[in-house]
């Protein structure tokens, strides 16, 4: 918090800047000395800027606490190659997805490391779904060709579990099997519409499983705003979250 003698420091520093400027047509450096100014809670608060900015502070507060949803349920994010959290992520990118595009098939829209926190049971706030998803990524519509997909399936399948929607699959002896996407067996040879992230389709995470797709739209809508639309939608048909995990990537010894 800035004090009244550190923004007295500050105006000063802007207007010499500003003279010196105004003097020479390229600005320069005229005398390069260090001065470290220490604030701390010995110093006053300035109440004049307390007084401009907690107004803003109060709304934002509101606005963060705000309540959208509720859920039936903890959605937890163990180390499993299904989550509910992962679940529920997955599911409401590709519902608010379809609404945008209906063509869209099957949707990876975060790894499982970029869902930073587990859902509680009850109320769900705006504040909730920023600390689920505290990232401004947008979503990001691409198409790939069938080998391109493949790389999704294996990643998928090498990184022990993914949160998708659209797309199901059987693992043995880290392999992938019995692979369906939007309810039909998948086919090397056909090309697929999938949503994901600008992080993750511009190789996030270090990887390039979404490199080099046959197309590429930006959807122009955050993942954040879309998981708060789909919580808000649910609300508003007197739904609550009651995810279940339903086997969508599943590891078997038969």
């Amino acid at each position: 918090m800035l004090n009244r003698k550190a923004t007295i420091h500050l105006a000063t520093v802007s207007i010499s800047v500003f003279l010196l400027a105004s003097c020479n047509r390229h600005f320069s450096v005229q005398n390069n000395q260090y001065q470290q100014y220490g604030i701390d809670q010995k110093e006053a608060a300035d109440s004049s800027l307390i007084r401009y900015y907690l107004p803003y502070k109060n709304k934002m507060e509101g606005e963060m606490k705000r309540v959208i949803g509720e859920t039936e349920q903890e959605l937890t994010k163990p180390t499993a190659h299904e989550t509910l959290v992962g679940d529920f992520f997955a599911d409401a990118i590709l519902s608010e997805g379809l609404k945008m595009d209906p063509t869209i098939q099957f949707t990876m829209p975060t790894t499982k490391g970029g869902i930073r926190n587990p859902l509680p049971k009850g109320n769900l706030t705006v504040e909730t779904i920023f600390e689920l998803m505290p990232f401004e990524n947008e979503l990001v519509k691409l198409k790939l060709s069938g080998p391109s997909v493949q790389k999704v399936i294996n990643f998928i399948v090498t990184s022990q579990g993914q949160p998708i929607a659209g797309m199901t699959m059987k693992i043995k002896n880290k392999v992938a099997y019995d692979v369906m996407i939007a309810g039909k067996p998948f086919d090397i040879n056909q090309s697929y519409i999938v949503l994901t992230s600008d992080y993750l389709a511009n190789s996030g995470d270090d990887q390039a499983v979404f490199a080099n797709p046959l197309e590429r739209n930006n959807l122009g809508k955050k993942v954040r705003d879309a998981l708060m639309d789909y919580v808000a939608g649910q609300t508003k048909i007197g739904k609550k979250i009651d995810t279940k995990l339903d086997g969508r990537v599943t590891v078997t010894n038969d």
